[in-house]
């Protein structure tokens, strides 16, 4: 599946130095917009994984944004000034802001290629945990709260609480104890990383 990356700011400044860090460590089609208006012209591609990177405190385009999304995967980064803002967070799947370093942006791009990589019926229609459950449940089970699991997965709040929604339909498993249990008998942590005292 192609892969297409879509850095959208008012900024060349950031849109070049967003751009330069990604052809550093990836070969992708990397294209770079002023604004979201300009999305509309790209609504033929399909079959792709589009990775859009978002001025978040823009008006986006909404209607383009979703005919991208008929015909492709596509998941949205929030690029945000110094701090995200809590309404945004239900528009984008990621974040980043000001302060990520060029290693943060790498990884982040990584954890969106492994995800696109893996077929979303298939591993729904079976019940079985994504990666990225299985990475959440971990950290639950470290006593992280959904904000750090947020920072910590480049994901924003909203997205660990679809997560953790997830989680509990899929293993009918609500409590905390109960899914540090299920995350060391599946080998998703090891009991030694766990202090007993954050899970009384």
């Amino acid at each position: 599946m192609k892969e297409n990356v879509f850095i959208v700011h008012h900024s060349e400044i950031i849109r070049k130095g967003l751009s330069l860090i990604l052809q550093e460590y990836f070969k992708m089609e990397i294209t770079q917009l002023s604004s979201a208006k300009d999305l509309s012209s790209f609504s033929a591609i399909s079959g792709s994984t589009l990775i859009l990177i978002l001025e978040a405190q823009a008006d986006l385009n909404t209607k383009a944004i979703d005919l991208l999304k008929k015909n492709n995967d596509v998941y949205l980064v929030g690029f945000y000034g110094e701090t995200s803002e809590e309404h945004f967070d239900k528009i984008f799947d990621y974040q980043l802001n000001h302060y990520s370093s060029a290693i943060q942006i790498q990884k982040l791009i990584q954890v969106i290629r492994q995800s696109g990589s893996k077929s979303k019926n298939s591993l729904q229609d079976n019940g079985e945990l994504t990666t990225r459950e299985k990475d959440v449940i971990k950290l639950i089970a470290l006593g992280l709260s959904n904000k750090e699991i947020a920072d910590k997965l480049f994901i924003s709040i909203h997205t660990v609480i679809s997560h953790r929604k997830n989680i509990t339909e899929k293993l009918g498993i609500k409590s905390i104890s109960g899914l540090t249990v299920y995350a060391i008998m599946n080998n998703l942590l090891d009991i030694q990383d766990i202090n007993p005292e954050e899970l009384i």
